[in-house]
């Protein structure tokens, strides 16, 4: 116990923890506040202010040219439909803002479903709109038909609230930058026993075997409690300031948790444990990954380098490199981003039906196994 307190004592002391923690923090309340200033001008009931300011202004324009064509013409016709049409439309926007005052969701995404299947109903008939937009707007339809089900309060878009942003952080940014920070963090701390590569922890009355178990345990102490620490601390923020949002609001799923195609809004709630226990895994295998390189290389750069080559250099080159992608679903890198696995993006993104939630808790299990059996022989080699 003593060994584990010396151990734990000296990595919060050391100048690389006091560093790259508060940055990690700082970073994140920066995501926030860029998040808020953006979901601001980009909100449902600006977008409504927006669209009405056009269309009065487009029904202003079509009647003063009115004037210049032939009654009863085509030109006239066609253009007293359009404005019968926009003013339609913007009863549809005054209605909405009137919704949005009174926050009576109902109505307000009734209005905004209109409108998605307007737009996407006029989209589709366009050849030149591509795939990928096409599906953004059948995304945008299956989101407000699930709100209009379900008619809880809008969250804007980016993310502020402190479940959403919670998701959309740690799928965005969270996990490479906190693979970083961890793998300097504890490779400092792994080869500060060796000098010369000797391992002068040897001489502390404690079995190697023992002492490689502790390291280990010291690193998920370390790890966990600077992952949950900050999420915690980011969540209390956001919540403080955006409210804390809602467990069922919805969240897309490409793919269900076995790789079945699936393509819509389920609630929040439902891939929160998953998520949970890919991260569980994902933290164990990097630990154990770090603990066997310094254990094997005993240097400190040497091991840094290596070490981000092999996690954060494979879990990048994947998204680029065909072959890579082929064989993700058995590369533990490709599971780091856990939000992008759980609602199938990643398997979408690499055309690999193979990477599921599945795969991933058999590949990172083994990878823990392999990591930890292999450092364990390792040591007792060494020694």
């Amino acid at each position: 116990m003593a060994y584990i307190q010396f151990q734990l004592k000296k990595a919060f002391k050391n100048n690389i923890f006091l560093i790259t923690v508060p940055l990690l923090l700082i970073i994140s309340f920066i995501v926030l506040g860029l998040n808020a200033t953006t979901s601001r001008s980009m909100s449902l009931e600006n977008q409504a202010k927006g669209n009405l300011a056009m269309q009065n202004n487009a029904i202003s324009q079509m009647e003063h040219s009115l004037k210049h064509y032939k009654k009863n013409g085509e030109a006239y016709n066609l253009t007293k439909q359009s404005i019968s049409d926009t003013k339609k439309q913007r009863k549809d926007s005054q209605n909405l803002l009137n919704a949005f005052k009174q926050q009576n969701w109902q109505e307000v995404y009734h209005y905004q479903l209109k409108a998605a299947n307007l737009a996407k109903n006029i989209q589709l008939k366009n050849h030149n709109v591509s795939n990928d937009e096409k599906n953004a707007l059948t995304k945008n339809v299956k989101f407000f038909e699930y709100l209009t089900k379900h008619p809880l309060p809008y969250e804007d878009t980016p993310p502020v609230t402190g479940i959403q942003f919670l998701l959309d952080l740690n799928q965005l940014y969270l996990p490479f930058l906190f693979i970083l920070v961890v793998t300097f963090i504890l490779t400092q701390l792994y080869t500060s026993k060796y000098k010369n590569k000797a391992d002068i922890s040897s001489l502390l009355p404690i079995t190697n075997n023992h002492r490689y178990v502790f390291d280990n345990l010291i690193g998920i102490i370390i790890a966990g409690g600077i992952f949950y620490l900050l999420n915690i601390l980011i969540f209390i923020v956001a919540t403080l300031i955006f409210k804390t949002g809602n467990l069922n609001y919805p969240f897309y799923l490409y793919k269900n948790l076995t790789g079945q195609t699936l393509n819509e809004y389920v609630p929040t709630l439902k891939i929160i444990m998953p998520i949970l226990v890919l991260q569980l895994l994902v933290g164990l295998f990097i630990i154990n990954f770090i603990q066997l390189i310094s254990n094997v290389v005993r240097d400190k750069f040497p091991t840094l380098f290596i070490t981000l080559i092999l996690l954060i250099g494979v879990s990048v080159s994947s998204t680029v490199i065909e072959p890579l992608q082929k064989a993700a679903a058995w590369l533990p890198t490709t599971y780091f981003n856990v939000i992008g696995i759980v609602s199938g993006k990643i398997a979408v993104q690499y055309h690999n039906n193979q990477v599921t939630f599945i795969s991933g808790l058999i590949t990172l299990i083994a990878g823990i196994l392999i990591t930890y059996c292999l450092g364990l022989i390792i040591n007792k080699i060494r020694h």
